[in-house]
């Protein structure tokens, strides 16, 4: 019995579908493309398909796709069963019908999970989703051109960088992150529109100053080493694989307070393959296979029961205190408002 109740818990028992010939069944399943795909196949897909002989379609790609094709399939025979997603898409996705809400009792490792990052996977009172890893957007800077570390986010406007700052627009993660963090971090909050135009007067500080406008992980990397780009907004877990690769690279979590940069999976609405894609979260949220994904990425794990390397530790911010402090993203507000902010975003950078 021990035996059986422990494979039942690692998803090794009843694949669901229906039908005991695993061998017959798969699932699809979205993954980030690049390195980060390809950790996520080692630590997640391989000992799923090992364990119990479904095969695992990946689909590589990025959010905006994703919720595209979901919302094509409008909740019928939609193309992933399992989708990877961030709030700004979550939250769309979950308030047009595409994703299913969870049933929590029967994931074996849910009261494992962060309940701060656990509340940023729920909408309307309803939880569809399980937090997989939550970084954080600080200041990623240049050690051989910066010799004191930035303390704060209004470092970033110090007249010693001008010419050399990176600045994501608001469509991308890290810009509407970092906009959020001038906003709280006078004060302010994002549903205040006193607040919003008090955050933009401070952008506009940077006009002249900006080299580059990275739109994607890639072109950030890009800028910051080949000196482009001395300082930027950008997450602690990208910054801190690119120092481990041995580049000149250091991060600071804001003394008034990083923002949260949560990935969570979700159900897709419509699938006939839940009993799986369940069974697929109970491995996606497992201890031993989550530790050496957020070891791996430098991005803090969901499943709090994990210890992590003494590199780690003493690098990545995380824990539910930690979360609790991070500034996040108001993406009720945010969401609608996005359009209307770049515009204004666009007035000041051309």
């Amino acid at each position: 019995m021990a035996i059986v109740l422990g494979l039942a818990a690692c998803g090794g028992v009843d694949t669901g579908g229906g039908s005991t010939d695993a061998a017959k069944q798969e699932i699809t399943v979205t993954a980030f493309a690049g390195a980060w795909g390809e950790l996520f196949k080692k630590s997640f897909v391989e000992p799923f398909q090992r364990d119990t002989g479904v095969k695992v379609n990946l689909v590589y790609g990025a959010n905006a796709e994703w919720l595209t094709k979901l919302r094509a399939a409008g909740g019928k025979t939609p193309p992933f069963d399992v989708i990877a997603f961030t709030p700004d898409a979550a939250r769309p996705a979950a308030a047009a019908g595409l994703l299913q809400p969870l049933q929590t009792d029967r994931l074996a490792h849910w009261k494992e999970l962060d309940p701060v990052l656990a509340e940023k996977s729920a909408y309307d009172g309803k939880q569809y989703g399980v937090p997989l890893t939550t970084g954080s957007t600080g200041l990623m800077y240049r050690t051989d051109k910066i010799k004191n570390a930035p303390a704060d986010w209004s470092d970033i406007f110090d007249k010693q960088y001008c010419g050399h700052v990176a600045l994501p627009p608001l469509t991308y993660n890290p810009g509407l992150e970092f906009f959020s963090a001038l906003v709280t971090s006078q004060g302010g909050k994002l549903s205040d529109p006193a607040a919003v135009d008090k955050a933009f007067d401070q952008l506009a500080k940077l006009k002249g100053c900006v080299s580059s406008f990275p739109a994607n992980a890639g072109n950030a990397a890009t800028v910051m080493e080949n000196g482009d780009a001395w300082i930027m907004p950008f997450w602690d877990g990208r910054a801190f694989a690119m120092a481990q690769a041995g580049s000149p690279i250091g991060y600071t979590y804001p003394k008034s307070g990083p923002v949260g940069a949560l990935t969570s999976y979700f159900v897709a609405a419509g699938t006939t393959k839940s009993d799986l894609a369940t069974k697929f979260l109970d491995y996606l949220t497992a201890a031993p296979n989550q530790k050496p994904f957020a070891e791996g990425t430098w991005y803090a794990a969901g499943n709090d029961t994990i210890t992590y390397s003494k590199e780690f530790d003493q690098r990545v911010q995380h824990g539910p205190e930690v979360f609790r402090k991070f500034t996040w993203v108001d993406y009720a507000v945010a969401t609608p408002k996005l359009n209307e902010w770049q515009q204004r975003w666009n007035q000041i950078f051309g």
